[in-house]
């Protein structure tokens, strides 16, 4: 069986799309064909769209590592032509000073002013590269299958978002210029060193290998804990945000001291994560310090006994040493490189578990049949599963005419939902079809698809904005007047009778400052505001009260009016005049007709009636609270 979501082409699965052509992200799933990339390898890609402003930034790079390979020599001109025997160009001692002290404040300058091009040119280079991964990885994620979602917190996307990305600036900023720099200053200082004294040259580099060895030994070791670091930092996001999101009903168990507990257990765990990580750099960086020391004690002892013999002076004793120097510095910088790089791949590697995680097809190839469907759709033979041990759905089997009513009854977790994300392809089915007018989803622009369906969620949600640009959501381009008119077709504006600001009153975070009946009214002039020809509600009212429902239901009447409805309910009452109910069990559906059909097959329907009213047939609901005797309203309108 495949898992669901991994319908996409292999190649399309493999290098993209991605969501922002102009400078694309190169993506290679597990599952992907061709070879695999290292982490390395792929950070090391994503500069290419940018490689202009890399290739200046590196080119600043080389000129600043020629000005340091000129460094040593003012000095040698201050020890051998002015405090020396030895001549320089003709001058006296004098001129020979101020030559040496000419020099010195000439590459000082332009090392400096460099320098200040040198981050001017890389931080903006590195900021781009931020946003532009920042970007890609929102938008991917919010275009994975929710079975992505289903199985991680919202937290840890938000860390893969905001702190994982800035991978690409620590990959820029601390290993690709200083690796080009170390490369440079090593094969420049190699070259000097061989002119003056091969030798010396060929001793001072029998330490650069072992440095490597022990680079090698801690590498491994490095990127597993700088993993193990990212993966307990996500932890404490996850604790603070699930915490936070859920203050209420902390407070209200009185459950403060709990979660701190819970709290502090997990930023200790993100303490003891860094504090082994860094145990680790320092262990790493004494090793790689110790060999090379060695070896420049030893060059320096071999060098002194050169010039005490007469083969060097003093000043080319002081110029190789200072070389020595900066041929251990750049060797020391690529371990210390090595501990950077795979700090930053540990944490590419969680962005690009994200990137890896394939859409859904979207059909952008498939052009709209029509500006607005029928509103007919057809569930055949189809079955899901949320991973290979996970079937939820078997071979399920609906249809739903134009303009008609039908409902989902079951007892929780029976696959109601699911069949709902089916016909929102929030999912796809492992087997059979999915079809509007006549057509498998999977054969429409996703984009387009949605356009035509409203969608009612059991626990609406809602936004930190006004009630007006929430009810917007369900239209962006739609005007104030729109807006008001789907708000009085629901009857938001009764509920906000006691606030002046009416629909500017801003909303708490989800909505938390209203009540559940008056964030279903929102929900509901959203979704008028839409006008979709197809609209889905899954347990509308099943968090309301009886006198809040009844107030609902007329807001309901209005928004079904004329459109094909898939409602999902546990109360029974309230679909009741739909034109055809599904009963859903174990993923199967195992009756099916009008409610006076089903009562009177007795099976799971009945049971789920006689288990809700006692084997008496319930009044109609009332359409408004005070109207115990009217008749209940209808749930929908069918036209046909």
């Amino acid at each position: 069986m495949r898992v669901p979501g991994t319908e996409r082409r292999r190649a399309d699965r493999r290098a993209g799309p991605t969501v922002f052509r102009s400078h694309p992200i190169e993506r290679r799933g597990r599952s992907g064909s061709g070879p695999e990339l290292s982490v390395e390898r792929r950070l090391f890609g994503l500069i290419r769209p940018y490689r202009r402003q890399a290739a200046a930034g590196i080119g600043v790079t080389l000129a600043m590592t020629l000005l340091g390979l000129a460094q040593p020599w003012p000095v040698k001109i201050l020890i051998d032509n002015v405090f020396g025997p030895h001549s320089i160009l003709g001058l006296e001692r004098d001129g020979a000073l101020a030559l040496s002290v000419g020099l010195t404040m000439v590459i000082f300058l332009l090392a400096g002013s460099l320098g200040l091009l040198q981050t001017h040119l890389l931080i903006g280079l590195s900021q781009s590269l931020v946003q532009n991964l920042r970007r890609e990885v929102f938008a991917h994620l919010t275009r994975v299958p929710l079975r992505y979602h289903d199985q991680r917190t919202a937290a840890d996307g938000v860390y893969r978002i905001a702190n994982d990305t800035y991978a690409v600036q620590s990959i820029l900023l601390d290993a690709l210029v200083p690796l080009s720099s170390a490369l440079l200053m090593l094969g420049g200082t190699i070259v000097v060193m061989i002119l003056l004294d091969p030798f010396l040259a060929l001793l001072s580099l029998a330490s650069v290998p072992l440095a490597a060895l022990v680079t090698h030994r801690f590498t491994a070791r490095v990127r597993r804990e700088s993993l193990d670091l990212r993966d307990r930092e996500a932890g404490v996001y996850e604790h603070a945000e699930q915490t936070l999101a859920a203050i209420r009903t902390v407070q209200a168990f009185g459950r403060e001291r709990f979660e701190l507990t819970r709290f502090i257990d997990r930023a200790g765990a993100s303490r003891e994560s860094m504090l082994r990580l860094t145990r680790t750099q320092v262990l790493f960086g004494f090793a790689v310090d110790l060999v090379l020391s060695v070896g420049l004690g030893l060059v320096t002892w071999v060098a002194a006994k050169h010039a005490l013999a007469g083969q060097l002076t003093p000043g080319e004793v002081l110029v190789f040493l200072a070389y020595a120097g900066s041929l251990y510095g750049p060797v020391a910088g690529l371990a210390s490189l090595v501990r950077e790089l795979q700090q930053s791949a540990a944490a590419a590697q969680r962005v690009f578990e994200a990137l890896d995680e394939p859409w859904l097809d979207r059909g952008d190839e498939h052009e709209p049949p029509v500006d607005r469907v029928e509103g007919r759709l057809a569930i055949r033979e189809v079955s899901f599963a949320y991973s290979e041990e996970q079937e939820v759905l078997h071979s399920v089997s609906l249809e739903i005419e134009r303009g008609q009513m039908v409902a989902l009854v079951g007892p929780t977790g029976a696959g109601k939902s699911t069949i709902a994300s089916l016909v929102l392809r929030l999912n796809d089915p492992v087997e059979g079809s999915v079809e509007l007018d006549g057509i498998d989803l999977r054969e429409l622009p996703l984009d387009w698809l949605r356009e035509q369906i409203a969608y009612i969620p059991q626990e609406p949600t809602l936004f930190h904005a006004s009630v007006r640009e929430n009810i917007r959501y369900g239209r962006l381009d739609a005007t104030d007047e729109e807006v008001e008119q789907a708000a009085a077709a629901a009857n938001v504006l009764d509920e906000l009778v006691a606030d002046s600001r009416g629909l500017d009153t801003p909303l708490g975070d989800r909505g938390v400052t209203l009540s559940s009946g008056q964030r279903q009214r929102v929900a509901i002039a959203r979704a008028m505001l839409k006008d979709a020809p197809i609209v889905i509600m899954d347990e509308p009212t099943s968090a309301l009260d009886a006198v809040t429902e009844q107030a609902v239901m007329e807001s309901f009447d209005r928004l079904l009016e004329g459109r094909t409805a898939l409602v999902i309910a546990h109360r029974l009452a309230t679909v009741r005049t739909a034109d055809r109910i599904y009963v859903v069990q174990d993923g199967r559906i195992e009756q099916s007709g009008r409610h006076d059909e089903l009562l009177g097959e007795g099976g799971l329907y009945g049971r789920l009636h006689s288990a809700r009213f006692g084997g008496t047939e319930p009044p109609p609901p009332p359409l408004y609270a005070d109207e115990e005797d009217a008749p209940m309203l209808a749930a929908t309108s069918n036209p046909g």
